[in-house]
């Protein structure tokens, strides 16, 4: 790992998400070469930092794997028209919340 990501670089990465999926809603096809890709490999380190994330009692190595699991279908899926609306929001929502309570506890 390069450096310790912070809460601002997963409100950015989420926020970018949120962004795509808006935008293949819409119709818009992604490039995988020039568009997907590229975010993928941008935001893996995200994912894979979320296993290192110091612990306490309530985030446990079974809920970050979890969380990383999460995060990485959710990169991939928001670029889909159709993923599921109620799913995206599920997987968007646990991960914000962990994010906010890793932000809280004071291990972002």
């Amino acid at each position: 790992m390069s450096r310790n990501a912070s809460y601002s670089d997963y409100r950015a990465m989420l926020e970018e998400i949120a962004r795509r999926y808006d935008k293949a809603r819409t119709g818009y096809e992604f490039d995988f070469k020039t568009e997907i890709e590229p975010f993928l490999n941008e935001n893996k380190e995200l994912a894979d930092q979320l296993l290192h994330i110091k612990t306490d009692e309530r985030l446990t190595e079974r809920v970050r794997e979890i969380m990383s699991d999460e995060l990485m279908e959710l990169l991939m899926s928001c670029h889909v028209s159709r993923f599921s609306l109620k799913l995206y929001h599920e997987k968007f929502k646990y991960i914000n919340m962990w994010v906010n309570h890793a932000r809280k506890e004071g291990l972002l």
